[in-house]
């Protein structure tokens, strides 16, 4: 009994020392990989203020209303979104970016404007509003 106690002390050890080695890998490595990211988006702090490009709706009264990924950039990513939209206010195609994602407005909506939002981090982590600034790029109609 003694020696098969010993046996399966040496193999958990081996399995622990496995596991640990597999966790620490990617960071050893300087390699990004799960379970351990080095991914600086997810390795470093950010400021308290972020800014964000987006599409927005806009109803016959002139109230704002937030669209899906879907309709922005028929994706459910995030990331992919803002990016699309981002890249198009940086390469000055806005416009039709905007002529887009019209042919696609929910009911309801009558214009769409593409806008890059500074936004209080701190604020939206509390459920408060945090909108500081909307810079509009393009503004276009919907046509039904």
């Amino acid at each position: 009994m003694g020696e098969r106690g010993a046996s399966f002390g040496w193999h958990k050890g081996i399995a622990t020392a496995v596991i640990v080695g597999t966790v620490v890998s990617p960071a050893l490595r300087d390699h990004d990989s799960f379970p351990l990211s080095t991914y600086p988006v997810y390795a470093s702090a950010r400021g308290s203020t972020v800014t964000l490009s987006t599409a927005i709706g806009v109803d016959a009264s002139g109230g704002t209303r937030r669209l899906s990924l879907a309709i922005i950039a028929r994706t459910d990513d995030p990331l992919i979104a803002e990016s699309l939209v981002d890249d198009a206010i940086a390469a000055g195609r806005s416009d039709a970016l905007c002529a887009e994602i019209a042919t696609r407005a929910p009911d309801g909506v009558v214009a769409i404007d593409v806008v890059a939002e500074r936004h209080d981090v701190d604020a939206h982590a509390r459920g408060n509003e945090s909108l500081l600034e909307r810079t509009t790029h393009a503004r276009c109609e919907v046509r039904r």
